[in-house]
């Protein structure tokens, strides 16, 4: 798995789906609080780029969205 590659974590690692840009991502959370964005590019000929944000700066909006539901 592409997160294999962070090595030993300490603590609980999670991930949930999000948007970023307008592309599919998932949001990480370390603890409970927000260690980064993967966000995955995709074109029709399939996946393109994956990068992986972790600037604090970058992050502040991501954490604070609230997700929409349909009714």
């Amino acid at each position: 798995m592409f997160l294999g590659g962070l090595g030993n974590v300490e603590g609980t690692l999670t991930a949930e789906p999000t948007v970023v840009n307008g592309n599919p991502a998932l949001l990480v959370r370390l603890n409970g609080e927000v260690d980064g964005v993967l966000a995955i590019r995709a074109e029709h000929t399939g996946i393109t780029g994956l990068y992986y944000v972790r600037n604090p700066e970058k992050l502040t909006r991501v954490a604070d969205r609230v997700p929409l539901t349909r009714r």
